[in-house]
């Protein structure tokens, strides 16, 4: 258990990082090592999967549950608050990897340096922003984790966790106290990060490890969430490696950002530490467009840049000379196999850039990557606005199963409905038809899809 695992981390690891007010970020790369331990020691039967996720006070959702499954479809028109429910869950996980009063001015900080005070509901700062979530092997009405955010007169703390600490239900509201080699260590609430965040420093001390052992194993169970939108552009962008850093430390981790770009350092990376992987990518890149033959790279002033062999021409092809149907596939399949345990992967507008016929093979990729890797957990979760895409769905069962309808009322906030009975797939694919994309529901009549006018 953890124990062990702590006498890896003191023979691989130099001095503990100080977090002093926990103003600084995690080291990722060390904390993914320990994550990835973590996993592989506490790994069950749906571990790490969402069963259903609920967000309070956040951007367009005001009060949201929805249920999940291991490929969930969103659809809706625009502003109905898809993006929302990704960017809430990339916000979920990412206070487990930094302090919520981090930042450049002292506060946590989202996509692009949104804070927390940009995306609370209607910018009202009074209201607490939480976050809860229930696994797939939980059948029970409480969730397995719950987070709630606070502001006070010093900035956004946390102010309450909830989950099963040995056996209880443990509310961090009232503190929490552990034993440590130096004597024991309380936190009192509210908190500047996460319990799993503070304790994170603890890691390596054998007292301490027997009482922060059930946070660790849940920070892992909870997993990371990424969102993208890639866009075949970016995907084909040369790419500048980070700065080496001082000697003796760990080199930075490739950043690949929602857009796609940093895909071609990330693949040259793979090919060096793992060349089984990148040779399956080769493979099924080959599968889904014929011409390809291999993928290789080349550097220059501008970085690293992504180049591929076809049976179209003699000489290696750059990536901004391939479709994007290509350059998409390559950035799909390269996140579909390296994706870290227990990922929730969030991608927005899959369908662009491939062709109608191609987009059950689209689907049938996604599909088949949860069930065959199911042991990694990893849940991928769509928005869409194609009609097409949701007709590349064979099986009614898993339109009724895997869809999920999104609508925004001003007053409200967004709603999210499940689809019930065989006729409202009809409804659904023909207003998506007539509306170009917009799906329309109606409270007043249960959440029953209503024709538009």
């Amino acid at each position: 258990m953890l124990g062990d695992v702590t006498g890896e981390f003191t023979a691989d690891w130099g001095p503990p990082q100080k977090l002093g007010h926990c103003r600084r970020p995690i080291d990722r790369v060390r904390m993914q090592a320990v994550v990835a331990r973590l996993v592989a020691a506490t790994r069950t039967e749906g571990h790490g999967v969402f069963r259903q996720f609920r967000v309070q006070n956040f951007m367009c959702l005001k009060d949201v549950r929805i249920e999940l499954e291991p490929l969930t479809i969103f659809v809706g028109p625009n502003s109905s608050g898809k993006s929302a429910l990704f960017k809430a869950l990339t916000c979920f996980s990412r206070l487990f990897w930094y302090p919520v009063r981090g930042g450049p001015r002292g506060e946590f900080s989202l996509e692009g340096g949104t804070t927390l005070d940009d995306v609370v509901w209607n910018g009202d700062s009074s209201f607490p922003i939480i976050f809860e979530a229930w696994f797939r092997d939980n059948g029970a009405n409480d969730p397995d984790y719950t987070l709630e955010l606070r502001r006070d007169y010093t900035g956004w703390r946390v102010t309450r966790e909830k989950f099963t600490y040995r056996g209880t239900r443990l509310d961090t509201a009232g503190g929490f106290t552990f034993a440590t080699a130096g004597g024991p260590k309380n936190f009192a609430a509210p908190f500047d990060a996460p319990l799993a965040y503070l304790l994170y420093r603890f890691t390596r001390d054998p007292v301490a490890a027997e009482d922060i052992e059930p946070v660790q194993q849940l920070r892992a169970r909870l997993g990371e969430a990424r969102r993208y939108r890639p866009s075949a552009s970016d995907v084909a962008a040369f790419v500048r490696p980070p700065s080496p850093g001082p000697p003796g430390r760990r080199a930075r981790e490739t950043a690949v950002d929602e857009a796609g770009k940093g895909v071609a350092l990330a693949l040259r990376d793979l090919l060096a530490s793992d060349r089984q992987t990148f040779a399956q990518i080769e493979t099924d890149l080959q599968k889904y467009h014929s011409h390809i033959r291999g993928i290789t790279f080349r550097s220059d002033w501008r970085g690293v840049g992504l180049f591929y062999r076809t049976t179209r021409a003699a000489q290696e092809l750059p990536a901004n000379l391939e479709s994007d149907g290509v350059l998409l596939t390559t950035f799909l399949l390269w996140r579909l196999y390296t994706a870290p345990p227990n990922l929730k992967l969030c991608l927005e507008e899959p369908e662009n850039g491939v062709h109608l016929w191609a987009l059950k093979e689209r689907y049938q990729l996604l599909k088949q990557y949860v069930t065959n890797q199911s042991e990694r957990n990893v849940q991928v979760l769509i928005a869409t606005h194609s009609r097409d895409f949701l007709n590349s769905i064979a099986s009614r069962n898993e339109i009724i199963e895997q869809v999920r309808v999104v609508e925004c009322d001003g007053g409200s906030g967004t709603a999210v409905h499940p689809l019930t009975h065989y006729r409202q797939i009809n409804e659904l694919l023909d207003q998506c038809r007539d509306q170009m994309g917009d799906l329309w529901w109606s409270t007043r009549l249960e959440g029953r899809l209503t024709p538009s006018g």
